[in-house]
C-alpha cells in the first residue's frame, strides 16, 4: 500500500530497500548478497506519523481522569510535569516510544517537556524512532509551577542549547515547542518567532482546543483569540503546527489558507476531555495540511494511531454524513498528509522510490483484516486495523520490531524501571493520588 499520489496497492510486489532508503518498488532484481525478508500474506504500508505526542507524559497515564482541559493542566499534569528529572523523563519517554513503536507509529512530534528535556530527547533517540523534539516553553500563566516557568530569556536559551544537543542525533531534528498563548509572554513569542526566522525552525503549539481556552486567551489578550493574537505578533508567517484546531471558524481558515500552517488532529483527547468535535473536512477544504496525534496517554489513554485514524474518520461522518472523510483519507491523515503537516513529506509518508524506508508490516490473515476480493484495501486498513495486527517495523532501514516483539529495546525492563521512576516523581510531585 503505496500511499502516493495515485494510492497504488502493488500485489505480490518487491521492495528494495539499501541505506536505509527505498530504491525499488515492483519487481526487484534477485543479488546473492542481498537480504530478503518473505512478506507472504502481509501488508507493508508506511510508518505512521503521529503529529502530536506528549511522551514525557507516559508515566502519568489514567491519573487526571474526569477533568476539562484548564482543571486536567492545573490539578495534575503541571504537578506532575514540574517533577520530571531526567531519569523519570527517560523512563517515560522510553516506555511512550516503546508503545508507538509496537504500534506501527515510526515518526513523531514531540511537544516536550520542561524539566528533564535531556532525558526525554535521549530516550527518543535510543528507541529508535524518527522524530522533531525540543523543550515545551512556557515561562508565565496562572497555577504554573515554578519548575515549569522560567524568564522568556531564559526559555529561549534552553531551547537554543537544546537544539544543539539533537543536532547529534540522525533521526532527530528540533522544533520550537511554545505550549501555548496562555503560558507564554509576548515577549516568549517575540523570541520564538525570531529564532524560527533566524534557524529556519517550525513551530508546535496548542491553539483553539477547548472554548473555556479561547475565552481565557481573549481575556488576556484585549479580545484576541488564538489565531488573531498569532497574526499579529506574525507566528503565522512561520511554520507552524497547531495541535487540536477543535475552535478554527471560517474566518481562521480563511486567515490560514495560504500560510505555512498545519493542524494536527486529535480526536480521542478531543473527546475525552469535552473539547469538540474539529471539523477536519472544512480545513482540508481550505487546502490546510492535516495530521493525526495521540496526544497523550493522560488523556487518550493509548498510543495507537490506527485506533486515531478510525476515530478521525468516524468522528466526521457524524459531523457531517458517512464518508465525509474516507478510509483512504483517514490513512492519509497518519501517513503521507500527516508527513506534509510536520513538514516531512519529500521524505516520508509514501512508499516510494528515494525515500527513507520507514515502514510499517501487518499481519494480511488476521481475521479482522479478511475482506472480498472486491473490497478497498484502504478501507479495511482504516476501520479495521489496530496494533494487534502489527507484525515488523522498520525505520531507516533497520527493523526495530521483528514478529511483533521490540528488536532492541527490553519492553520487561522498561516497564520495571518505569515503575520505579513514578515512585520517585510521586513522592517529588508531593500529589495525593
Amino acid at each position: 500500500m503505496t500511499m502516493d499520489g495515485e494510492a497504488r496497492v502493488l500485489r505480490d510486489a518487491d521492495l528494495r530497500i539499501e541505506g536505509g532508503r527505498i530504491t525499488a518498488i515492483g519487481s526487484a532484481r534477485e543479488d546473492d548478497d542481498v537480504a530478503v525478508r518473505d512478506l507472504g500474506g502481509k501488508i507493508v504500508l508506511p510508518g505512521l506519523v503521529q503529529g502530536h505526542i506528549h511522551l514525557g507524559q507516559t508515566l502519568f497515564r489514567a491519573l487526571a481522569e474526569e477533568r476539562r482541559l484548564l482543571a486536567w493542566l492545573s490539578e495534575r499534569i503541571y504537578p506532575l510535569e514540574a517533577a520530571h528529572d531526567d531519569e523519570s523523563a527517560y523512563w517515560s519517554g522510553l516506555l511512550g516510544a516503546a508503545e508507538c513503536l509496537l504500534s506501527g507509529t515510526t515518526t513523531i512530534q514531540d511537544i516536550g517537556i520542561g524539566p528533564g528535556i535531556e532525558g526525554l530527547v535521549e530516550a527518543i533517540a535510543e528507541s529508535g524512532l524518527r522524530a522533531l523534539v525540543g523543550p515545551c516553553l512556557m515561562d508565565s500563566g496562572p497555577e504554573l509551577p515554578a519548575a515549569l516557568s522560567k524568564s522568556s530569556d531564559e526559555a529561549l536559551q534552553e531551547a537554543a542549547r537544546v537544539a544543539a544537543e539533537i543536532g547529534r542525533y540522525s533521526r532527530l531534528s528540533f522544533v520550537l515547542n511554545p505550549r501555548f498563548i496562555l503560558s507564554c509572554s509576548d515577549a516568549l513569542w517575540d523570541g520564538i518567532r525570531s529564532l524560527a526566522a533566524e534557524h529556519e525552525w517550525p513551530v508546535h503549539t496548542h491553539a483553539l482546543e477547548q472554548k473555556e481556552e479561547t475565552e481565557e486567551v481573549r481575556a488576556l489578550k484585549g479580545g484576541r483569540d488564538e489565531i488573531t493574537y498569532f497574526d499579529e505578533a506574525g507566528v503565522l508567517d512561520l511554520d507552524l503546527r497547531l495541535a487540536h484546531g477543535v475552535w478554527l471558524e471560517s474566518q481562521h481558515l480563511d486567515a490560514l489558507a495560504d500560510r505555512r500552517v498545519s493542524v494536527v488532529h486529535c480526536p480521542s483527547s478531543n473527546l475525552k476531555l469535552g473539547s469538540g468535535l474539529a471539523d477536519v473536512v472544512a480545513i482540508r477544504n481550505h487546502g490546510l495540511a492535516v495530521g493525526i496525534g495521540c496526544d497523550g496517554t493522560p488523556c487518550n489513554n493509548d498510543l495507537d494511531a490506527f485506533k486515531e485514524l478510525r476515530l478521525a474518520a468516524l468522528v466526521q461522518s457524524v459531523k457531517h454524513s458517512p464518508g465525509a472523510l474516507s478510509g483512504l483519507e483517514a490513512l492519509r491523515l497518519a501517513t503521507s498528509e500527516g508527513a506534509r503537516a510536520i513538514g516531512l513529506g519529500d521524505e516520508i509518508g509514501s512508499l516510494e522510490v528515494g525515500k527513507a524506508a520507514d515502514l510499517v508490516v501487518l499481519d494480511g490473515e488476521r481475521p479482522e483484516l479478511w475482506a472480498a476480493p472486491e473490497a478497498d484495501l484502504h478501507d479495511v486498513i482504516a476501520f479495521g486495523a489496530s496494533r494487534a495486527a502489527v507484525v515488523d517495523v522498520m525505520v531507516d532501514g533497520e527493523w526495530l520490531v521483528e514478529g511483533g516483539v521490540l528488536r532492541h529495546l527490553d519492553l520487561g525492563a522498561i516497564r520495571a524501571s518505569s515503575t520505579r521512576a513514578w515512585a520517585a516523581l510521586k513522592q517529588r510531585a508531593g500529589l495525593n493520588l
